[in-house]
C-alpha cells in the first residue's frame, strides 16, 4: 500500500511500529469503510420494510375513483415515507407515461402492445349495454341478456382511440365480421351516460361504472353475450427498469386494496383465477 499510494504509512524502529500522520488517516477512514459495509445488509432489509420516496401510478379514471382514495390512506398509515402521486388518463397516454419513466406503475385494461413491459394480470370485468329510460333493445327487456351483434348495430357513443374500452369494442366487433354503428365519440364515461340519459344513443360500459344509474332508474342496462364481453385489467411495469422498494410497495398495497374491493362488491369483477399479487412478480423479476 505504501508504493501504491506513494508515502509512508507507518514509522519502523527497533521498539515497534507506529503509524503515520497518513496512517492514522487511512486506519479511520478504512474503519468508517468497514462499519457502512457492515452495515449494508440491514439497511438493505430497512429499505424493504420501511421504503421511502417517491411513486408514480397511472390509472383510468374509472380505476382511480375506487382504488385511490383507499390506496392513499393505507399507504400513509403502512408506509408514511412514500409520498405517493396517483395520476389519471387513458390507457394508451399512461402506457405513453410508463414507456417514458413518467410513471413508476400503471394500472391499465387490456392492450394490444405492450412489448418491454410487465403485465401483471388482476381482475376481469364484464360490460353491460346501456340506453336511456325506457329504451328497448329489440324484444329484450332490460336486465336480461343481449347479443353482441344487436349490440353493434344501435348507435353506439364510445371512447376514441386509443381508449382501451375503444380497442376491445373494435376487437369484438372485428371478430364477428361485424362494424362499429358510432353515434359519437367522446372520452369521458361521465358525459357518456348523460348522453344516454338523453337519448342520443346507447353505449358500452363496465357495470361497476353504471351502477349507481341503474339503481338510481336513470338507466337500463343488458347484459352483452353470444359472446360476452369483458375486459381484463393489469398492473404494469417497464421490463428492464428496476423498481425501487417504495414502488414495490405500492404495487402489493395496490393489490391488496383491489383484493378487497372486489371482495366488498365495491368493484364487481372477477379476480384473475390462478394469479398472484404484483408484488409477488415484481420480486420475481428481480
Amino acid at each position: 500500500m505504501e508504493g501504491e499510494l506513494r508515502t509512508t504509512l507507518l514509522d519502523r524502529s527497533a521498539r515497534g511500529v507506529t503509524p503515520t500522520d497518513a496512517g492514522r488517516r487511512l486506519y479511520q477512514h478504512a474503519r468508517s469503510l468497514l462499519e457502512q459495509a457492515a452495515q449494508l445488509p440491514e439497511l438493505v432489509r430497512d429499505a424493504a420494510a420501511n421504503p421511502i420516496g417517491e411513486v408514480r401510478i397511472g390509472m383510468p379514471a374509472t380505476a382511480s375513483e375506487l382504488i385511490v382514495p383507499p390506496l392513499i390512506e393505507a399507504a400513509r398509515k403502512r408506509y408514511p415515507g412514500v409520498r405517493l402521486r396517483p395520476v389519471e388518463a387513458m390507457s394508451g397516454y399512461i402506457l405513453d407515461w410508463l414507456r417514458r419513466g413518467e410513471v413508476d406503475l400503471a394500472l391499465i385494461y387490456g392492450v394490444t402492445s405492450c412489448s418491454g413491459l410487465v403485465m401483471q394480470p388482476l381482475l376481469e370485468e364484464g360490460m353491460c349495454l346501456i340506453g336511456r329510460k325506457g329504451a328497448t333493445v329489440g324484444r329484450k327487456q332490460p336486465g336480461a341478456a343481449a347479443p353482441l351483434s344487436a349490440a353493434l348495430r344501435l348507435p353506439l357513443i364510445t371512447p376514441g382511440r386509443p381508449h382501451g374500452l375503444r380497442d376491445l369494442i373494435d376487437r369484438a366487433a372485428h371478430s364477428l365480421g361485424s362494424q362499429l354503428t358510432r353515434a359519437l365519440e367522446i372520452d369521458s364515461y361521465s358525459q357518456i351516460k348523460q348522453l344516454v340519459m338523453r337519448g342520443a344513443g346507447f353505449a358500452m360500459l363496465p357495470e361497476t361504472a353504471i351502477r349507481h344509474e341503474i339503481e338510481s332508474g336513470l338507466l337500463e342496462a343488458w347484459r352483452i353475450n353470444r359472446p360476452t364481453l369483458r375486459r381484463q385489467v393489469y398492473l404494469a411495469y417497464v421490463k428492464d427498469r428496476p423498481l425501487s422498494s417504495a414502488a414495490r410497495a405500492i404495487a402489493g398495497l395496490s393489490w391488496e386494496i383491489i383484493r378487497e374491493l372486489v371482495s366488498s362488491g365495491a368493484w364487481i369483477a372477477k379476480l384473475q383465477a390462478g394469479g398472484h399479487g404484483p408484488a409477488e412478480s415484481v420480486r420475481d423479476e428481480r
